[in-house]
């Protein structure tokens, strides 16, 4: 696998990430910032937001990795 390529679908998965991570952390945010809410006839508290804005600011491990392995110290030297 050359570097363009590794560059290539590192940047794909960064973009599902992003995609991935705004909804995680909206749902996040949406009871933390509300001051808890009714979801039928349960109460959210507040912090149960907290755990799901952390998980959507962790998904961003997965393109570091990717990119670590794939696109790090390759070169682009292509054999003909």
């Amino acid at each position: 696998m050359t570097k363009q390529t590794g560059t290539i679908i590192t940047v794909v998965v960064a973009v599902l990430t992003l995609c991935c991570s705004i909804g995680c952390c909206a749902s996040g945010i949406i009871p933390a910032a509300g001051g808890g809410q009714w979801v039928g006839d349960v109460y959210v508290e507040p912090w149960v937001g907290l755990p799901i804005i952390c998980l959507g600011v962790l998904i961003w491990v997965i393109p570091l990795l990717l990119w670590i392995f794939l696109v790090r110290g390759k070169d682009d030297d292509v054999a003909l």
